[in-house]
C-alpha cells in the first residue's frame, strides 16, 4: 500500500472494516472534516479539557481537517500537538459549526444538541458517548478522573472513525468504566471509588509501542510517580505516527524508549534497555537483576509474551490491540488464572527470534544463543551469507561484541515491510487507559487477577472473563513453588 507511511495503519483498518480500495478510504478521511467544540458550561473542567485535546489528537491521525472551537488556551494546545505530528496542519482553531455546513460535529457535553451530533464526556472512571438523547439527566465532569475523560476521548474517536469510513450503524448511547471494564447505557454504571492516592510504581515495562503509549499517556495524566525498566528493540518509524499517542515527528529515527521516557520522566524515572528481550532476559535470570513485582507488556507477537511468562513475575499485565479490540489480560502468580501460555498458542507464521536475528544479521544462531557476549570473529564473516559479510567485517575489525551487533540490527531493521497490522489510536488508547486503571488498583492493594478484558468499537461490547490455565500449564508448577 503506497502512500503516506503516517496514515498506512489506520488506512488499512479502513479497507478491512469497509472493503473500499485504500484510494477510496483515503479520499473519505483526507476529505473529513470534524467540527470539535466545547461546550460552555464545562470550560473551567480539567478533565472537559483533557477529553478535548486526546480527541483532537486522536483525530488529526486520520481525519483531513479538525476545526476545535474552545477557550484560547485549550485550542492552542491543540494546535501545537498538531506541529508535533504533521508536516502540513491537520487542526485549526474556528467558530462552531454554521448551520448547513459538511462534517461531522462533536460536543464535549454531557448530551447532544443537534440531530447527528456526537457528544461525549465523562465522570470518574466512566467515558460517554451519545449520538442520541436519552431523555435522562446524566452528570458529566463531576467527579475529576483523568482515566474517564482518556476513555470518552479514545471511545469518541472511534465512533468518529467508524462514521467517517461509512460504516453506517443505528445512533447509539452508550459508556464504559474503565475501573470494571463493564460497559453500558449512560447513566446505568456505578462510578467506581474516588481516585485513591497512588503509590509509586516500580514496574519492568516490555515493548514501547502502541499500546504501552496508550498507557504512558493515562500513566503520566494520572500523576503516577515512581520508577521503571523499559525495553524495546525498535526505532520511531513516520509508519508510527498514525496509531502512537506519544508518536512526535522530530522523534522519529529515535528509540522507542526514548519517545516513552521523554514523556513519563522526570515523575517516573525510565531505564532503558533498547535491546532484544532475549538479550535483556539473562539481566535476569543470570546476571541477578531485580525482578519487580509488576510486569506490564505491550508487545505485539506470542513468543516473546511467552519469554515475559517464564520471568514468572508476580503480577503480569497483558495489553492487546488488534483491528477494532482491546485487550487486557492479567495474570497473578499466586492467583488461579490463565496465564499468557494457556492463552496464546505461537502461530506458525510467527518469525522466533532465532530466525529473526539470522535474517537481519547473517549470524549463526549457535554463536549467539548461549554465549552473545564474545567479539565477532573473522569465522562469523566468512560463515556469513554474502550480502552480510561487509557489516559483520567491519564488526569483527572494530571489536564489537555480537549482542552489541544483534542490537544495532534490530534497531535499524524495518519491522513490517509491507506486512504490517492495521492500527487505529483509539484502539491502543483505550487499552492503555483501561491498563493504567488496573494499575492504580494494583498500586492501591487491589488484586484484580485472572481476567481478561476485550472491547469491541465495533458492537460497542465489552466482555471480561475469568479463565483458567489446564492442569498441565507450567504456571501450575509455578504456583506450587
Amino acid at each position: 500500500m503506497s502512500g503516506d507511511l503516517a496514515l498506512s495503519r489506520p488506512l488499512l483498518l479502513a479497507t478491512q472494516l469497509t472493503g473500499a480500495s485504500p484510494d477510496e478510504a483515503r479520499s473519505r478521511l483526507f476529505n473529513a472534516t470534524v467540527h470539535l467544540r466545547l461546550a460552555p458550561e464545562f470550560a473551567d473542567s480539567h478533565d472537559a479539557a483533557l477529553l478535548l485535546r486526546s480527541l483532537a489528537d486522536q483525530l488529526s491521525r486520520f481525519c483531513g481537517t479538525v476545526v476545535v472551537y474552545a477557550p484560547a488556551a485549550i485550542a492552542q494546545a491543540c494546535l501545537d500537538r498538531d506541529r508535533e505530528l504533521h508536516d502540513t496542519p491537520r487542526v485549526r482553531a474556528g467558530g462552531p459549526s454554521p448551520a448547513g455546513a459538511a462534517g461531522l460535529d462533536i460536543l464535549v457535553g454531557d448530551r447532544p444538541e443537534s440531530p447527528g451530533e456526537i457528544a461525549t464526556c465523562s465522570d470518574g472512571w466512566t467515558g460517554r458517548v451519545s449520538a442520541i438523547s436519552t431523555g435522562e439527566p446524566i452528570t458529566a465532569f463531576t467527579i475529576a478522573n483523568a482515566v474517564g475523560a482518556l476513555t470518552a476521548a479514545a471511545l469518541t474517536a472511534g465512533e468518529a472513525f467508524l462514521r467517517l469510513i461509512g460504516v453506517t450503524r443505528p445512533p447509539r448511547a452508550f459508556e464504559l468504566s474503565a475501573w470494571t471494564g463493564h460497559c453500558g447505557l449512560p447513566g446505568t454504571l456505578p462510578h467506581g471509588p474516588r481516585l485513591p492516592a497512588i503509590a509509586p510504581i516500580d514496574a519492568l515495562l516490555v515493548g514501547c509501542g502502541n499500546v504501552m503509549n496508550g498507557w504512558a499517556v493515562a500513566a503520566r495524566a494520572l500523576q503516577i510517580t515512581g520508577q521503571v525498566r523499559a525495553v524495546d528493540r525498535q526505532l520511531l518509524g513516520e509508519e508510527n505516527l498514525g496509531p502512537y499517542a506519544l508518536a512526535r515527528r522530530d522523534m522519529i529515527g529515535q528509540p522507542k524508549t526514548a519517545l516513552l521516557a521523554a514523556h513519563l520522566q522526570p515523575r517516573i524515572a525510565v531505564t532503558r534497555y533498547d535491546e532484544e528481550l532475549d538479550l535483556f532476559v539473562p539481566r535476569i535470570t543470570r546476571w541477578h537483576l531485580p525482578l519487580p513485582a509488576l510486569v506490564i507488556n505491550g508487545l505485539d507477537e506470542v513468543g516473546p509474551r511467552h519469554v515475559v511468562q517464564r520471568l514468572w513475575p508476580d503480577v503480569l499485565v497483558d495489553m492487546a490491540a488488534g483491528g477494532t479490540t482491546s485487550q487486557v489480560i492479567v495474570h497473578r502468580r499466586d492467583g488461579a488464572g490463565q496465564c499468557l501460555l494457556g492463552a496464546f498458542t505461537v502461530p506458525d507464521a510467527e518469525l522466533g527470534y532465532i530466525r529473526r536475528i539470522e535474517t537481519v544479521t547473517g549470524l549463526r544462531r549457535e554463536r549467539f544463543l548461549n554465549d552473545f557476549t564474545t567479539p565477532i570473529t573473522n569465522e562469523d564473516v566468512a560463515k556469513a551469507p554474502p550480502e552480510h559479510r561487509a557489516g559483520l567485517q567491519a564488526a569483527a575489525d572494530s571489536g564489537q561484541l555480537l549482542c552489541g551487533y544483534i542490537n544495532q540490527a534490530s534497531l535499524t531493521a524495518n519491522s513490517s515491510g509491507g506486512n504490517f497490522a492495521a492500527a487505529a489510536p483509539f484502539v491502543s488508547a483505550l487499552t492503555g487507559a483501561r491498563a493504567a486503571a488496573i494499575t492504580v488498583a494494583l498500586l492501591s492493594g487491589s488484586k484484580p487477577g485472572g481476567l481478561r478484558w476485550q472491547y469491541n468499537f465495533l458492537g460497542n461490547r465489552a466482555r471480561t472473563a475469568v479463565l483458567h490455565c489446564a492442569a498441565t500449564c507450567e504456571c501450575q508448577t509455578e504456583r506450587a513453588c
